[in-house]
């Protein structure tokens, strides 16, 4: 690790230094000493580990996007006193549903929903959460699908199209826990800067089994091999899902990525990667946390 990188993070005391660089090897490759030096310390003052896939940090076009994940919004609310829980429910377009704003006995005003599931539900036009909390009203989210529409564009397109159920279920739950549990996380794009912070070069999105990369021999030191850290990653993320052995993940990789080619593209490992991030948020996800 960089002195620059160590000198900035010495006070931080909720990763050691090995752990601080396994890190910067694998889940912030591609990041500044500026970059990384805010995502450790956002995740270290929130008490997130991104070992534990509770926050992430992408990096493309030389921004890095922090995302915190709905384990990592659930891990923060249940240690909020009174914490009871999250509900949420897909509303499809043959289901009865409504909504209606109501007075309790107390005076406050909550948010009431009487739904009744059809047998031939149809297309999914919606999503609620409830969020509770001991001595508050319930927290009530709710959004239409085309409200969400834009993540089947972004930089979780592939895992939306995929697990689209699944994510805008998520992406509720992640907003009503927010307002009722106070959590409060910046999760926002960061360029770049100061004199002293090297030029970020955007990895490429496709290397063929003949393309070679010949740098400058000063640059042998900065120079990244895109395809070898998507492997790296891929090994890691291997270990959290327990899977272990040439044959299983041989077999892992037939089977969620059947038409990889062989050796992988680029495009192929980080379509691999994204599909095991979402399955290990959702073996960490523990009791379901309230998603069923």
């Amino acid at each position: 690790m960089s002195n620059i990188i160590t000198n900035q993070l010495a006070e931080v005391k909720a990763f050691t230094e090995g752990e601080l660089q396994t890190i910067q090897d694998t889940l912030a490759k591609g990041t500044t000493p500026e970059q990384f030096s805010l995502f450790i310390r956002t995740a270290a003052a929130a008490g997130l580990n991104p070992m534990l896939n509770h926050i992430y940090c992408i990096v493309y076009g030389g921004k890095m996007s922090l995302q915190v994940s709905v384990e990592g919004i659930m891990y923060l609310a249940k240690r909020v006193e009174g914490y009871q829980g999250v509900d949420v429910q897909l509303v499809y377009e043959n289901d009865e549903y409504k909504a209606k704003r109501v007075r309790g006995e107390d005076g406050r005003y909550f948010w009431d929903v009487e739904h009744e599931m059809s047998s031939d539900p149809g297309q999914v036009i919606g999503c609620y959460a409830f969020a509770y909390r001991e001595g508050f009203p319930p927290v009530f989210e709710y959004l239409k699908a085309d409200e969400v529409e834009h993540n089947l564009k972004g930089n979780n397109a592939a895992l939306w199209k995929k697990y689209y159920n699944d994510m805008f279920k998520k992406h509720v739950v992640k907003r009503a826990a927010k307002r009722q549990y106070g959590i409060e996380i910046s999760e926002e794009d960061v360029a770049p800067s100061g004199n002293d912070i090297p030029e970020y070069k955007p990895e490429r999105k496709d290397i063929t089994p003949n393309e070679t990369t010949q740098p400058a021999q000063h640059d042998q030191e900065v120079v990244q091999d895109p395809i070898k850290d998507a492997k790296d990653q891929m090994q890691m993320k291997f270990a959290s899902l327990g899977i272990e052995g040439k044959e299983a993940k041989g077999a892992y990789i037939k089977k969620n990525a059947p038409n990889a080619s062989n050796p992988p593209t680029l495009q192929q490992l980080e379509g691999l990667l994204k599909i095991m991030d979402l399955q290990i948020e959702e073996m960490n996800s523990t009791e379901n946390d309230g998603l069923e």
